[in-house]
């Protein structure tokens, strides 16, 4: 007698193991995250944030200003991306790194110039509601 494979049901549990699965490698990974920010920062230090309604209103500003953003965060991405190679490079040339890093550093900075305005005029204006 030949039996039928219940094929629905093989695939729910290949989908359930699966799940089980990212939900392991989800969980080390924040455990990770958080080692290492201990590590770095250590152990008596708090993550500090602003409430989540004032974080949902500068992501607003954030969105509302990405045009004039978004160039500078591209020039920090490619400071970065040129960082990232000339650290790498073999043979690797000291010199030409620290520029790099100079370089994403300036523009780091630069970025931070253009949000400031952004986020001390919304802060201002959420402390006058």
């Amino acid at each position: 007698m030949k039996t039928k494979r219940n094929w629905g049901r093989m695939a729910l549990i290949a989908v359930l193991a699966l799940s089980l699965f990212g939900n392991a490698v989800t969980l080390g990974a924040v455990m990770k995250i958080r080692a290492n920010r201990q590590a770095l920062t250590g152990p008596g230090v708090e993550t500090v944030r602003f409430p989540r309604p004032l974080r949902r209103t500068l992501n607003a500003a954030l969105r509302d200003n990405a045009a004039q953003l978004r160039p500078a965060l591209q020039r920090l991405a490619a400071a970065r991306r040129a960082m990232v190679e000339k650290g790498t490079a073999r043979p690797f040339d000291r010199a030409a790194t620290e520029a790099a890093i100079q370089a994403f550093r300036a523009e780091a900075a630069a970025v931070m110039t253009e949000l400031q305005p952004i986020l001390l005029d919304t802060l201002e204006r959420e402390a006058a509601n």
